[in-house]
This record gives C-alpha cells, sequence and structure tokens, in this order.
C-alpha cells in the first residue's frame, strides 16, 4: 500500500514582533515530500525576509534535484555571513521524503531532526562535512508506518530557561514529550498542536524568541473514490458502478438518480434516512436544510447531488484542514471531511444531461461538472492527488 507522511507546522513569534523570523516551506509532488525549516536570525521583519528567502531558495533547488553544494554556494552567494557575530544570516534543516519511504535530510546550524518509532526515540545517524566554507550534516534512512519526525528551530530548545528548566526546554525533553504523544497515535496536527502549547507555557505565553515546530508522521494513504451522475450512455451504467466499487478505500455516491443507478445494478436496496440522526445539523448553520443521506451496502456515504456539492464547495472555500471544519454531521461536511482526510481523490462523473434542468441543456453539460471542476481548483493547492474520469 502508497505510504504518505502527513505534515503540519505551527509558529510562534518572538514577543513583541508582528511577523515570525522562522519560515516553514512545504512542497509534495506525485513522488517526494520537501520540507524546509529556516531560522532566521534575529527577530522582526529582518529575520523573516532572511528566513523566507533561504526556504525559498533551499526548497525550490531541493526540488528540482539540486546537490547540497549547488544549494549551500547559492545561499552564501545570496546571504553573506552577519560581519559581527560571523554567523549565518539563516539557518535551516530540510527533509526530503522519496515515495513516502526514503528520506534525505540536510541540517545546517539548526537543532537535530527527532525520529520516534515504535515508542522510542531513534538517533538519526548522520554524518558531517563542510560544504562551501559552511558546515552541514546529511543523512539518509528509511520511515515506516506509524513514525513520527519533528523539526523545531532553537526557540523551542530555550523555551523555560531560567525558569522551569534552568537551561531551556532543550531538545532531549522536547524529544521525550514528542515520543509520549506519538504513543497516543495522534495525527501530524495534533502533535504540533501540543508542543505549541507546551512551548507557549514554557514561555509564560511571552515567547522569548521565534518557535517553529514541524510535525510529521508516517501511515498509510487514504484514498476515496466519489461517483456523481450517471453516464451519458446508459449502456455504461454497469460499467460506471463498476469502476466505483472496485476501487480501493473509501467509496461515495454523490446524486440521489446516481445512487437508484448504483443500486439497481448491485441488486441492493438503497434506504433513505429521510430525517438526520441526532439532529446532525446545528441549529445556526446555514446547511441545516441539507438532504438526507442514504445507504447502501459497500459505499461509505450516498449523498443527494447538486445542492450536496455545492454546499461542499463552500465549506472547503472557507476550511483548509479538517480540523477548521464544523462538527456538524450532514452531508455536505461529512464529504468536505472525506475529501480533506484523503490524499489520492478519484471523481468518476457521469456526463449524462438532465432533460428537466434548464441549466443543463442550455450550457450542453451538467451542473454537477461545474461544482466538480471547483473541487478540483480547490483542492489543486494541496497535497492531494485529484483524479478526474468522465463516462
Amino acid at each position: 500500500m502508497r505510504q504518505v507522511v502527513e505534515v503540519t507546522s505551527e509558529s510562534l513569534s518572538k514577543y513583541g514582533e508582528e511577523l515570525c523570523g522562522d519560515t516553514v516551506k512545504i512542497n509534495t509532488t506525485d513522488t517526494y515530500l520537501t520540507v524546509v525549516l529556516s531560522d532566521g536570525l534575529g527577530s522582526g521583519v529582518k529575520a523573516n525576509i532572511l528566513s523566507t528567502l533561504t526556504a525559498q531558495i533551499a526548497g525550490s533547488m531541493f526540488e528540482q534535484g539540486a546537490e547540497i553544494q549547488d544549494v549551500m554556494q547559492t545561499l552564501v552567494d545570496t546571504l553573506p555571513e552577519c560581519q559581527v557575530r560571523k554567523l549565518a544570516y539563516a539557518t535551516f534543516a530540510m527533509v526530503k521524503v522519496y515515495r513516502g519511504h526514503e528520506v534525505y535530510l540536510v541540517e545546517y546550524d539548526s537543532p537535530p531532526l527527532i525520529l520516534v518509532r515504535n515508542n522510542e526515540i531513534i538517533q538519526v545517524d548522520t554524518k558531517e562535512r563542510v560544504v562551501s566554507g559552511r558546515k552541514l550534516r546529511e543523512a539518509k534512512f528509511e520511515v515506516y508506518d506509524k513514525d513520527y519526525m519533528v523539526l523545531v528551530s532553537d526557540g523551542y530548545e530555550h523555551a523555560g530557561v531560567g525558569g522551569i528548566y534552568r537551561l531551556g526546554w532543550g531538545w532531549q525533553n522536547i524529544a521525550i514529550a514528542v515520543k509520549r504523544w506519538a504513543q497516543t497515535g495522534c495525527d501530524a496536527y495534533s502533535l504540533t498542536q501540543a508542543l505549541k502549547r507546551t512551548c507557549t507555557k514554557l514561555y509564560d505565553g511571552k515567547p522569548g524568541d521565534d518557535a517553529t515546530a514541524v510535525g510529521m508522521r508516517v501511515r498509510p494513504a487514504i484514498v476515496v473514490t466519489i461517483l456523481t451522475g450517471p453516464p451519458a450512455d446508459k449502456n455504461n451504467d454497469e460499467l460506471i458502478v463498476r469502476k466505483l466499487m472496485e476501487s480501493p478505500g473509501q467509496k461515495v455516491i454523490c446524486g440521489g438518480t446516481t445512487a437508484q443507478m448504483a443500486a439497481r445494478v448491485l441488486g441492493k436496496e438503497l434506504k433513505v434516512d429521510w430525517v438526520p440522526p441526532n439532529q446532525r445539523v446545528s441549529s445556526n448553520s446555514r446547511r441545516k436544510h441539507t438532504p438526507p443521506t442514504a445507504r447502501l451496502e459497500g459505499v461509505d456515504l450516498v449523498t443527494e447531488g447538486i445542492l450536496t456539492l455545492g454546499q461542499t464547495v463552500e465549506l472547503l472555500e472557507k476550511a483548509h484542514d479538517i480540523h477548521e471544519l464544523p462538527t456538524d454531521e450532514d452531508a455536505s461536511t461529512r464529504l468536505a471531511r472525506i475529501l480533506l482526510s484523503a490524499d489520492v481523490i478519484t471523481l468518476v462523473v457521469g456526463t449524462a444531461v438532465n432533460p428537466n434542468q434548464v441549466a443543463d441543456v442550455i450550457r450542453g453539460e451538467p451542473m454537477r461538472m461545474i461544482y466538480v471542476r471547483q473541487l478540483q481548483q480547490i483542492l489543486a493547492p494541496t497535497t492531494k492527488k485529484v483524479n478526474l474520469i468522465s463516462i
């Protein structure tokens, strides 16, 4: 099964500063994930600009397959050392994960990567080398299901200095905290939120330095296939239903006519939940008039079509993460939750034009296709892979 690395980051700005001097750049393609955390010297606007430049340059070059010596030379030429303190204007750590398994790690004046596996803190075997006059650490290793990786800027190590921790939170204590949270099986988002809360508390709500944590969790890819609309040619009914049922992962049907077609082809009963159980939409929700869901054996979610798709688009335009969605259990929220949770999404769209819908007849294509394209557009900038099949 395909393996992926989910990743989130949280930053705290130094107390009194509007901008954080740390920058995180994350990029995902079909074959790799690249994460760069850069810490600019000092704080505020200058540090933010320097860390942003470093993260952009390093991230873009590593994504294009550049060697570390070329990346470092470009950074040296672009961002010279501080003449007073003889320090690099910005440090960075880069994690590149190929096909969810093979990791290439580069650390330049940054805290070491934290790796937790099987409830144990794993010491990553890095090798030190000098590139373009700068000392850095490199490592190559494999990651496995349920591994956790965390990058932190030195603001995390300094948290609590002179207080609970005389010399600051420190790498070892942070690693122990990561290990404890990993034991709960939490996702990357929950892990970084927990680290952020602890860091804020150690600073007594007034961070003495910019502090950033990047949390990563290795897990199997979540796959979902959504079928909406019957095919233009009724002879393809069985084909389009088979594509859904033979697909791996979660299965969703959007559309009453589509659900009836699937039930007929499968020879199974379609049961409609006329009253959403437990009043699944809050009273102040704009979606309290959302259509009911239905049940069909072998399918994870069955919803109405046009209205549900439209409401789902509205939700996704506002929520960029599953944790930003409302807690409602109506059809559109459930569909939005499935889409934001998935890594690979296949949209199987029937192109039959509904003769009873004037808009469909005028355009010559179903309204559902408009919403499908909007879903594609919203999901395109994310780390998800979205496929579209029209029949």
